[in-house]
């Protein structure tokens, strides 16, 4: 079989191209630092890298949700501890004013101090994080606790809790029922309002002998609520542990995903360099050699 001219141009022509574009590929990893851009480059690598990324999302999600959580028993617990101040302040408000000696003045004094500790507990009970009543259960667009026309308080939230989901387990409920904090006397809580209005009313009480048995009936009521509000400040310690392990494995996790989709997605620049310099010089070894033997001669011309 004879070889032409035009047969030979057509091979050149043909490895010119091919390593043109294994150039192209060596030049896009370099620039990219990506060893897969397009399903293509690796079929069974951009599988894996699609898998790894769909479980990084998820991982991001849980992340995300544990920061919240992390956030809201943050906040519960400078909540808490700030109620806690106020009930013990009062409660040392008792103890001072139903000693003897103690004039009505100086109740009544301390019974417009003692007004105010109770709007700010009403005003804690009611507080909210991001936009969300914190005591209100299940229900959280409205003030779980109101005043009624009799100035007693009441509760009009909703039982529940606030979930924190977690990677293959079950969630950490923070309990956002009101009623265990401030309330909960079915189960033998204190109602913290109604023993604050208590006190109010002993402090105010004109008959100082009457006022003083009035006074001192908080005292035990006060303490308690003061334990109420210590124990639930105790049950978000575990909850705390628990999602400071799972951030950390999910951190270890996450490092170890992102390993497995560099190992299939990233280029070895370097090695990359190196591919591209030797093609360079097939590519110009092929030029060189098309050029001396597609050199056209006079024969050629007088075809």
């Amino acid at each position: 079989m004879r070889i032409t001219h035009n047969m030979m141009a057509r091979m050149f022509t043909g490895v010119l191209r091919r390593q043109t574009l294994a150039m192209i590929v060596q030049q896009e990893r370099i620039a990219t630092q990506k060893r897969i851009s397009r399903p293509s480059d690796d079929p069974a690598g951009a599988a894996r890298v699609l898998s790894g990324r769909g479980l990084l999302s998820g991982l991001e999600k849980y992340a995300s949700g544990i920061q919240q959580g992390k956030s809201r028993l943050e906040f519960n617990e400078e909540t808490l501890k700030l109620l806690g101040d106020l009930v013990r302040q009062a409660r040392r408000t008792a103890e001072e004013k139903s000693a003897g000696g103690v004039s009505a003045a100086e109740r009544a004094l301390a019974a417009t101090t003692v007004r105010e500790i109770a709007d700010q507990v009403l005003q804690l009970a009611n507080t909210r994080f991001h936009g969300e009543y914190v005591f209100g259960g299940d229900r959280r667009d409205v003030a779980p606790f109101v005043r009624d026309g009799e100035g007693r308080v009441t509760y009009r939230g909703a039982g529940g809790a606030f979930l924190i989901p977690l990677p293959g387990g079950a969630p950490i409920a923070v309990d956002a029922d009101g009623r265990n904090y401030f309330q909960n006397e079915a189960a033998g809580g204190v109602d913290l309002f109604a023993e604050l209005d208590h006190l109010i009313a002993g402090l105010e009480n004109p008959d100082l002998e009457e006022g003083t048995a009035w006074i001192r009936a908080t005292l035990d009521p006060l303490e308690r609520a003061e334990v109420q509000l210590r124990n639930k400040r105790a049950e978000a310690a575990p909850q705390a542990y628990r999602l400071q392990a799972t951030e950390e494995h999910l951190t270890r996790l996450r490092a170890t995903v992102q390993a497995a989709i560099g190992r299939d997605e990233d280029a070895d620049v370097a090695q990359a360099i190196v591919e591209l310099k030797s093609l360079q010089v097939a590519y110009e070894s092929t030029l060189a050699a098309a050029s001396q033997i597609l050199r056209p001669s006079l024969v050629d011309f007088l075809r």
